[in-house]
């Protein structure tokens, strides 16, 4: 005698259930409810849903049955389904059985499938497949023997498509080569038809052992745990002698303990109370199975028993007692579970598809075409990629900006080591002196952005600096000749530091190359573990064999530069000269330079007329000789003196000696340090020239030897690295674009979800 608990409901969560009338007027299970075609309807269509594997996915509505060994659980099983089950030692239900009975007009049948889900180690599997197993039957007697097979099939098969051997191997357990599993999670499933049937589905467990291995006891619990959790009726077996079963063998004389079973029953025991509530039912005893009675005499025993029999004859809830009124109630229960579930089930696929979809977005696309082409092609997207890095095409300007700046600072830090030759003969205290010295470590064509950033001068040199220099210098030369090696080693002390920016300027770029390459190869290659392992150290390779080329050409034009001062650039330097010369005679003679200038950083607080302190009249003198070597300051020029000035200028112009302001200081007596005026305009002009190179030259050889070079030939580089046109190159492309094992799970977890769009169909089909 087995009653039941079970747990029905709209949401979910588990919940007891109600009870049966003793008896009824026919021995067929409810073929005639008004509610019959409903019900199969609903029942099959969730048939349908666990078959597509939506039970992986979604909380489907079921019945389960459990309890523990000798409850009477299999016994239960047997009267519901009309069945005969293993009941055998050893043979004892290893691994769910999902029983579905449907209402048929037609003679009995039966259809063994195997539902294979898991893996040995219980992990689901990608696909879901319900394989039938076996013929179909209609003899009842043929089906304890085929149930037996298929548990031994399940618990032996390796998988799916070994199932098929054991269906005429009249060994249950012990497959050859491989140890039998205890217990399995993948499920036999019973489909049953026939007139005497009433629609319904239910799942019978493995019952919960307790003397056994540990492990095995938890395996056990955990795939009981699986299935009764959420939208689930549980129907647990119980025996009387414990909490609820096998009335027939309460004592005559134990009339407190039939009170209690039938407070229970009733629902006025509110220590056991249950939402569902207890059905009792009795089932035909050992001796009555071996004498083969038939489900029909067992049921109709049974409905005899509780009416002819005290206390249960007498109760107040006749529906509570036998297996009929059981089945009836939760094939009703069921239904409406199913029926109440199927909107929110709607609701929870297109939920679950949208986040599935919306997770598949942001995964890499999945590679489709042969794989020595994709290399091919995505190497190639590559080499374009760094292309357009070195030229700064749109899409990517960074590092060609950054260049830029780099370049910009290099060309600063060069013009900052201009000589600073001040023509004064020696340097005096006074901030009105220092902020006038820094006048003339400018550039005529120092731009006023440009001079807020430039860098001031290590030292200045002043005439008599200039002058000891050239005695060190002089050997053989005749009288008034200056030696050569004092103009050549003034030229190369200010080179002294160039190789040092330039070295700086080389290694930023070469720094921001690297750097922007590390994030083209990521942004490419990150998904390809394996191809970036070889892509990677691949480009830094050649990034520093490009990287040795550069630098020997930016050392030769440094070479070049240091070795001896040269250029053809005649009429440049004529002029640097020639404009240097009359700018430092100007301040010889005390008047000023008509070029424009701007402040340096030196003298940018002096007053906006500090140049009219300079201005003297044409008539005075130089310094003489013993003078200080300053200008002395002199009377500012009257408007009418300044108009006479100009007026003087413009008849020289007329008469073919197009003179400047500038040129007034050559009419002057020589200069005591005219040699010296001399030696300082040429070295500076020199620099101005060749300067120039330096900032140009540099430079180009380092984006053509190394940005240039590299994208040219990176291409042909990695097609030879990665083996592309060796015979092995597909074996090869394989390894190389195999995807991160994280991201192989996590797409084929997705697209195990995409099989919902099957269900999401089924269950607009349905016609909800």
């Amino acid at each position: 005698m087995a009653p039941s608990e079970t747990a029905p409901g709209p949401v979910p969560g588990r919940h007891p259930v109600a009870s049966s009338e003793p008896g009824g007027p026919s021995p067929s299970l409810l073929q005639d409810s008004s509610y019959t075609k409903t019900s199969q309807e609903l029942i099959q269509f969730v048939t349908t849903l666990r078959a597509l594997g939506a039970q992986v996915f979604l909380d489907l509505p079921r019945i389960v049955v459990i309890g523990n060994q000798s409850a009477g659980k299999s016994s239960l099983v047997e009267a519901i389904s009309g069945i005969s089950v293993p009941r055998d030692a050893g043979t004892c239900t290893r691994c769910p059985m999902e029983c579905r009975l449907a209402h048929s007009r037609d003679a009995w049948s039966c259809q063994i499938s195997i539902r294979w889900e898991y893996d040995d180690a219980g992990e689901h599997l990608d696909e879901v497949q319900e394989v039938p197993f076996g013929p179909g039957l209609t003899d009842k007697s043929e089906v304890e023997p085929m149930l037996r097979r298929a548990q031994g099939a399940i618990l032996n098969a390796a998988s799916a498509t070994a199932l098929t051997q054991y269906v005429d191997n009249p060994i249950e357990y012990g497959g050859k080569g491989r140890k039998a599993l205890a217990f399995s999670r993948n499920t036999i499933c019973v489909d049953l038809a026939g007139p005497e049937l009433v629609d319904l589905s239910f799942v019978d467990l493995p019952g919960i052992v307790q003397n056994a291995e540990a492990d095995v006891v938890r395996l056990v619990e955990d795939l009981v745990t699986s299935y009764v959790g959420g939208n689930c009726l549980i129907l647990v077996a119980l025996p009387m002698s414990g909490v609820l079963t096998k009335p027939d063998t309460i004592p005559a004389g134990s009339t407190k303990r039939r009170q209690m079973w039938l407070d229970v029953i009733e629902g006025r025991n509110e220590e056991h109370a249950l939402q569902q509530g207890y059905f009792c039912t009795r089932q035909p005893d050992d001796d009555q199975r071996l004498a083969r009675i038939s489900p029909s005499e067992a049921r109709v025993a049974e409905t005899a028993f509780f009416r002819i029999t005290e206390p249960w004859s007498a109760s107040v809830c006749p529906h509570r007692y036998g297996t009929q009124n059981l089945v009836k109630s939760i094939s009703e229960l069921l239904t409406r579970i199913i029926s109440d579930s199927l909107p929110q089930l709607i609701e929870e696929v297109t939920a679950q598809l949208a986040a599935t979809n919306k997770q598949l977005d942001t995964l890499p696309p999945l590679v489709t075409t042969e794989p020595s082409a994709f290399v091919l092609d995505i190497v190639t997207r590559f080499q374009n990629d760094v292309v357009e890095l070195t030229e700064g095409s749109p899409r990517r300007t960074v590092l060609v900006q950054k260049n830029r700046e780099t370049y910009e600072k290099f060309k600063l830090a060069i013009r900052g080591t201009a000589p600073a030759f001040v023509p004064y003969e020696k340097a005096k205290k006074g901030e009105k002196y220092k902020r006038s010295r820094a006048r003339y470590a400018r550039m005529d064509e120092d731009e006023p952005d440009e001079e807020g950033r430039m860098i001031p001068p290590k030292k200045y040199v002043y005439l008599q600096d200039v002058r000891e220099h050239i005695r060190a210098a002089v050997t053989r030369e005749l009288p008034n000749n200056i030696p050569y090696p004092a103009k050549k080693s003034l030229i190369r002390e200010y080179q002294e530091t160039w190789e040092a920016h330039a070295l700086a300027c080389f290694h930023r770029v070469q720094d921001d190359f690297k750097r922007s390459l590390g994030d083209l190869i990521k942004q490419r290659f990150e998904r390809f573990h394996h191809l970036k392992g070889v892509i990677g150290p691949t480009v830094m390779e050649q990034v520093d064999l490009c990287s040795d080329k550069a630098l020997h050409y930016v050392k030769k034009i440094l070479t070049y530069e240091s070795s001896a001062p040269f250029t053809q650039n005649t009429q440049d330097l004529m002029d640097k000269r020639h404009n240097q010369l009359g700018k430092y005679k100007h301040a010889r003679s005390g008047m000023p330079s008509t070029t424009q200038t701007t402040r340096g950083v030196e003298d940018e607080d002096e007053d906006e007329d500090e140049d009219d302190c300079w201005i003297a009249r044409l008539a005075s003198g130089g310094p003489g000789k013993g003078g200080s070597g300053f200008a002395v300051p002199a009377k500012t020029l009257s408007d009418k003196e300044k108009d006479t000035l100009k007026s003087a200028l413009a008849e020289l112009v007329k008469l073919g000696f197009p003179v400047t302001e500038e040129d007034l200081g050559k009419l002057h007596p020589p200069d005591e340090y005219e040699e010296e005026l001399e030696v300082m305009a040429e070295v500076r002009a020199y620099f101005q020239v060749s300067y120039k190179r330096v900032i140009d030259y540099v430079p180009l050889a380092i984006d053509e030897d190394l940005l240039y070079a590299l994208a040219g030939k990176l291409q042909s580089v990695l097609i030879e690295k990665l083996g592309l046109g060796s015979a092995k190159a597909d074996a090869r492309c394989v390894v190389y674009i195999a995807e991160d094992p994280h991201v192989v799970s996590l797409r084929a977890e997705l697209m195990a979800k995409k099989k919902l769009e099957a269900v999401q169909r089924a269950l607009f089909n349905f016609g909800l």
